[in-house]
């Protein structure tokens, strides 16, 4: 990180903690610092593929392909004995995460810097939730996680892509997996221009979620 990333980064630090006193998830996108080219998942989707990942308090978290950090930030901040470590590759994806981590004054979300699945050796062992966000065929990633994943474990795919869609259900069914489940979710929201009101569509998100069998054994 260059020293002007690092002196953004400390005044971000000392800048007060964002309070959200609700016991729902759900963070308003307008919480989470972005930048051009990134910005967070949709609340609403957010609290889709959190309803799908069900994680418990002491869960540990893989996030493959942070982004933002605004789901990861989601699912740590439910989570106070588990923790969620995320692999994001985009060196400024990576400032944005620092950046989030620090406004919402979250402790047990940690950052590593790689691409799968060449560096999902980084992440600690047997993680029992697995959150993996991709925009292109998934294949090895898919397959790395998997083996990882504990028995029982759950897994969460979102991707925009219909390759990324078939793909994914494709292998789950090779790899035997359990309550498979397919969501389309589009978000609509109004918009106001002027006196007029439209309602205009966030990007179309493909949700799949599957369980691993209790007889698997992780790698």
């Amino acid at each position: 990180m260059d020293s002007s990333a690092a002196a953004d980064l400390g005044q971000a630090s000392q800048q007060p903690t964002y309070q959200w006193d609700f016991v729902t998830p759900g963070l308003p996108d307008s919480a989470f610092e972005d930048a051009p080219g990134f910005s967070p998942t949709p609340m609403e989707l957010r609290v889709m593929l959190l309803a799908h990942l069900r994680p418990r308090a002491d869960s540990l978290v893989w996030d493959v392909g942070g982004g933002t950090g605004a789901l990861a930030l989601e699912i740590a901040r439910l989570m106070p004995r588990g923790a969620v470590h995320t692999l994001e590759r985009d060196p400024d994806a990576i400032e944005l995460l620092e950046q989030n981590r620090h406004r919402f004054g979250i402790t047990n979300l940690h950052i590593h810097a790689g691409a799968a699945p060449d560096d999902l050796d980084q992440l600690p062992a047997h993680p029992d939730r697995v959150l993996l966000e991709v925009g292109r065929p998934l294949g090895d990633v898919l397959l790395a996680v998997w083996e990882a994943l504990v028995p029982r474990g759950r897994l969460v795919i979102s991707t925009a892509s219909l390759e990324g869609l078939v793909d994914a259900t494709d292998t789950l069914g090779q790899l035997e997996a359990r309550d498979v489940q397919v969501v389309q979710a589009t978000v609509h929201r109004m918009q106001r221009r002027g006196s007029q009101a439209k309602l205009a569509a966030a990007e179309p998100l493909f949700l799949i979620a599957a369980e691993r069998s209790a007889s698997s054994e992780p790698s």
